[in-house]
């Protein structure tokens, strides 16, 4: 499908989208009009489409906007034809074409003193532009980083688009009534955390307005009931995976996280308050063993150098690590390789707690924390974690939610709204690893039948062993739980041929990536109209954009709850949980819970000899 973005025809507008969902790609086209014009409407696009369409021009080859102009480059690629609502061609730049280039705007650079409204979604600080400003600029929403509501900074102006304007704090007038000391020792240089210095009970509710808030601007639908908000069990150690990136050679090479005031420098880290401390002895003797080693940092701009990444896995039911370090590629037989399996021997011997040590490759020139392929494997390959009964195998390039306390507290929401019966049979979309269709499964009571749909191969594969790991497999115990690989795209996204008993579900559960729902799996849904569909979503925009879809005039389901869930505390993001239920039935009604945050307790035994690895 061909979507194009602009107010009018009466000239070409300046981006085209093709597709949706998670095929969605952008082309920059340059319109026969002046610069003011293609500045205009660049700022109407994302004006309309908000964090919706933000993922999509960050990933576009064809766009890149540095220091306040806006440049366009050439893909390489021959136009394509326009598709049913679009008509007409889309050609690519030559490679002769000049490059428009925009002077700053005259309040780029300037300092003004503002009072922070609200908290917008992304976590900036709201304000309004002040008089001293112009005229012509008085009262236009400003977005302040580092900013807390209910406090008076001073700030810079750093881009004026045309209904709203981005600055940075530079100096804090008076503090918010709601400011708390922040927890880490980094939270000034790393910006992990940007909430850390706002109370977390005032984080959550301002996460839930955000969400409410999505709903209503972009999808134009109101929830029926909105549940008491799930604070996060922990406030501090509760992350089970942390990604440390490397920088530089010999003596000043660094191991730790990117500094929030400049993105492309790595600062060492010797403390994280959002992981286990177990981690960071470990995080130490890694960096120190790599300066003595003489193993430099990788370089994306030259492919120059040898390390990558280090990942730290926590697994709570064992309490113990897993390592895994990513290198660039290296001959086997190399002096660098033997040198990495020699750390990897002595870090197992030093560190009780950690379980393996894996060095995996990445060739791409790209700054991903992602494994293409395992060199070495010392000690065990992978954790065991648990959740309630369920049990999941956690290696190191394998999926699961990043706070397991919050995992639990994620799970109970779907089962909660989802109220699987032993007869009802439940589709889990975008299944991954098997994490919410197992813990229904193993539920009391739960379903007797649950089928896991996943376009990801390795995680289908992940799926279904710890399915055998629960006694979830086919003909192995009283429930089962299959998974099948599944393009989740098109018109179709269900797979023709389903096993016996899996015909058409009750109960559908949904938890997309950030993109939120493909075009066609939400006609496929508007279609089959289960009786409960239970949407899980990390992106209030593509939340409220599929809603509308689903719970719009031409949609088949009513939103009758919605549930946040802070997952990620001291950040800007939260997960919710939706309920849609065709607009025939009656909503059904839910008793009142009350949450207090505290440390997360699994509750589980050691796994014994007969529960492998």
């Amino acid at each position: 499908m061909l979507q194009r973005m602009g107010r009018s025809t009466a000239f070409a507008p300046s981006l085209l989208v093709l597709g949706h969902g998670r095929r969605a790609s952008v082309r920059a086209e340059i319109p026969s009009a002046p610069d003011e014009r293609l500045r205009r409407d660049l700022s109407w696009i994302f004006a309309r489409t908000g964090e919706a369409l933000r993922p999509v021009l960050n990933q576009s080859k064809n766009l890149e906007t540095k220091g306040g102009t806006l440049s366009t480059r050439h893909n390489g690629r021959a136009g394509r034809p326009g598709g049913r609502s679009g008509g007409g061609r889309v050609q690519p730049l030559s490679s002769h074409s000049p490059r428009p280039v925009y002077s700053a705007h005259p309040l780029q650079g300037k300092v003004f003193d503002f009072d922070i409204e609200r908290l917008a979604l992304g976590g900036a600080g709201v304000a309004k532009m002040p008089e001293a400003a112009g005229a012509e600029h008085a009262g236009m929403t400003v977005f302040v980083t580092d900013a807390l509501p209910g406090g008076r900074v001073r700030a810079r102006i750093d881009a004026v688009h045309r209904r709203h304007a981005e600055a940075t704090r530079v100096e804090t007038l008076s503090p918010s009534p709601d400011e708390v000391a922040p927890l880490c020792p980094h939270f000034a240089a790393c910006g992990g955390c940007p909430l850390q210095n706002l109370d977390p009970a005032r984080q959550l509710e301002w996460k839930q307005r955000q969400i409410l808030d999505a709903l209503e601007r972009i999808g134009k639908v109101t929830p029926d009931r909105v549940l008491p908000a799930v604070p996060a069990p922990a406030l501090i150690g509760f992350r089970n995976k942390m990604e440390f990136a490397f920088q530089g050679l010999g003596e000043s090479l660094r191991l730790g996280l990117y500094a929030k005031t400049d993105s492309g420098r790595v600062f060492d880290v010797d403390a994280c308050a959002i992981f286990p401390e177990a981690g960071m002895p470990v995080l130490a003797a890694v960096r120190e063993a790599c300066r003595a080693a003489g193993l430099s940092a990788y370089d994306r701009r030259t492919g120059q150098g040898l390390l990558r990444h280090l990942v730290l896995r926590h697994g709570v039911l064992q309490n113990r690590l897993l390592a895994q370090l990513i290198t660039a590629p290296v001959p086997a037989d190399s002096a660098p390789a033997a040198a990495i399996r020699a750390m990897g021997e002595d870090l197992l011997r030093r560190f009780p707690a950690l379980a393996g040590f894996v060095h995996a490759e990445r060739a791409r020139a790209d700054g991903l924390a992602q494994a293409e392929r395992t060199m070495l494997a010392l000690g065990e390959p992978a954790l065991i974690e648990g959740l309630e009964n369920a049990r999941y195998v956690v290696g190191a390039d394998s999926f699961f939610q990043t706070s397991t306390g919050g995992a639990l507290e994620l799970y109970s929401a779907v089962r909660e709204l989802a109220v699987p019966t032993p007869e009802d049979v439940v589709f889990d979309l975008y299944s991954g690893g098997g994490g919410i269709a197992l813990f229904l499964a193993l539920s009391s009571p739960g379903p007797d039948r649950v089928l896991g749909l996943e376009a990801n191969p390795a995680a289908v594969a992940d799926a279904e062993a710890n399915a055998r790991l629960n006694g979830l497999a086919k003909g192995s115990g009283p429930a089962v739980c299959r998974f099948l690989r599944a393009d989740l795209t098109g018109e179709h996204p269900a797979p023709e041929r389903l096993p016996d008993g899996f015909a058409k579900p009750d109960v559908v559960v949904a938890d997309p990536p950030r993109e939120g729902l493909d075009a066609g799996v939400a006609a496929w849904l508007n279609t089959l109209r289960p009786s409960r569909l239970v949407y899980v979503s990390c992106n209030p925009a593509t939340l409220a954009r599929d809603a509308g879809v689903l719970a719009g005039p031409d949609g088949s389901f009513r939103l009758t709850a919605l549930r946040v869930v802070d997952l990620f505390p001291h950040t800007a993001h939260a997960e919710c949980v939706g309920l849609f239920e065709p607009r025939s039935f009656e909503p059904r009604s839910f008793e009142p819970r009350s949450f207090e945050p505290g440390s997360f307790e699994p509750g589980f035994v050691e796994p014994g000899p007969s529960e492998p690895l």
